[in-house]
């Protein structure tokens, strides 16, 4: 049975990223979620990858406010990237960098600074990851397999339902040369974009190291960073990782929801 997600600053579980259509058009928000115990407050940042470059300067504002910010990669320790960072050929870059330039939008690592002295790596390092999928099962293929079938399982459930959604159609093509593939293509992307997080993840019955396991891992560095001290801590990581971390966070650790707020990551 499905839990109704909140907005509320103090219910759970929480809705971390939304589309609202206003008219023909609307926006894409990700959200800012705060919990405390005691003296100590944890916020959420919620990433996409892609957005306008006003929500990246925003939150490069915030996270001057925490005192750690911990935030995702699969990476050797300590790795910051830089702006001038070489990609290679690597597909899943491709693919973001053709989004970005089709919706006109710009890139994650291209606009946030990590280079402060505040941030601090939260996630596995490849090794970690590779020893995790192989302790776990899993493989490359196998969580493409969940991906596919849990997608499957979305649209069959869409199919089943009362009121379903029909997806929109339009020829892309046709509509860049009429100057409105940028406006369809971001419309596209935001209203399934929550959906795509939640593939992404991976999710799968016990638990995935593409999710769970990266998410206990950045649970840790801020265990241990309370432990040395620090009171206000944020974490930036991808809103399909947030609704297990909430969970952990207010079932297991005690802390409780005390804020929530939405910034718009890319209009339409």
């Amino acid at each position: 049975q499905e839990v109704a997600l909140s907005d509320d600053p103090k219910t759970t579980p929480s809705d971390f990223v939304r589309f609202v259509k206003v008219d023909d058009g609307g926006h894409l928000d990700t959200a800012i979620t705060t919990y405390r115990r005691g003296d100590v407050e944890v916020i959420f940042y919620g990433a996409v990858h892609i957005a306008d470059e006003v929500c990246y300067q925003t939150l490069n504002d915030r996270f001057t406010t925490c005192d750690g910010l911990l935030y995702e990669l699969v990476a050797p320790r300590d790795h910051r990237p830089t702006k001038d960072r070489e990609t290679g050929f690597n597909p899943l870059s491709l693919l973001q960098m053709g989004m970005r330039n089709s919706m006109e939008l710009t890139f994650q690592l291209d606009v946030i600074n990590y280079q402060p002295e505040n941030f601090v790596h939260a996630d596995m390092t490849p090794q970690e990851f590779q020893d995790s999928m192989a302790e776990r099962g899993e493989s490359l293929m196998s969580i493409m397999f969940n991906m596919m079938a849990n997608g499957m399982k979305m649209q069959r459930a869409k199919a089943d339902s009362e009121d379903p959604v029909e997806p929109q159609s339009f020829d892309l093509v046709k509509a860049f040369r009429s100057g409105e593939g940028r406006h369809l293509l971001r419309m596209l992307m935001a209203t399934q974009l929550e959906e795509m997080e939640m593939l992404a993840a991976g999710a799968k019955e016990g638990g995935s190291t593409l999710l769970e396991g990266r998410n206990e891992k950045c649970l840790q560095v801020l265990t241990q960073q309370i432990k040395g001290g620090r009171k206000r801590l944020g974490i930036y990581y991808g809103a399909a990782h947030l609704p297990h971390m909430e969970k952990r966070l207010v079932d297991d650790m005690g802390f409780e929801k005390v804020g929530h707020e939405w910034l718009v990551a890319w209009g339409c």
